[in-house]
């Protein structure tokens, strides 16, 4: 089972529109045992009534379950701007891939997962976050075979 550490939080608020706001608790880890640190916020009203264990327990149990594919090599947090020009918080995963055509270090590329769909609870809402995960990483490997003309 994956574990995680808690490196720090804060409260801050989620700039979801030019007008609307979502306050949250804005929590790092680094999970067990890959080692990645990676944030993702937590909605406020989640965070007092749950607390942030079962929250950051399946968040690292995804990154993790992400990281056991021999494909991906790293993980690491990451920030983009999304189509909004809003900060988005995301999972970078370091996909290689090797063969006789590439280095014998294999070729990389990044597979960059948004922090919403590292979470494969049971629930119905979360159920279809793991094959989306899981392209997300294919379609990567794909394109590093391809571009190795094989």
């Amino acid at each position: 089972m994956a574990g995680y550490s808690l490196i720090g939080s804060y409260s801050t608020v989620q700039v979801l529109s030019p007008t609307v706001v979502n306050p949250i608790e804005y929590c790092t880890v680094q999970t067990t045992p890959s080692g990645v640190i990676a944030s993702i916020p937590v909605d406020e009203t989640e965070f007092q009534v749950m607390g942030t264990g079962p929250i950051l327990q399946a968040f690292s149990e995804a990154i993790e379950t992400t990281m056991a594919d021999s494909r991906v090599i790293a993980g690491v947090g990451s920030q983009t701007i999304d189509t909004n020009g809003l900060l988005a918080d995301n999972v970078t995963f370091t996909v290689q891939y090797t063969s006789a055509s590439t280095p014998a270090s294999g070729v990389t590329a990044e597979a960059v997962v948004p922090v919403q769909l590292l979470n494969f609870s049971e629930e119905p809402r979360d159920q279809l976050n793991a094959p989306q995960v899981q392209a997300i990483i294919d379609g990567v490997y794909a394109n590093l075979q391809n571009a190795a003309g094989d």
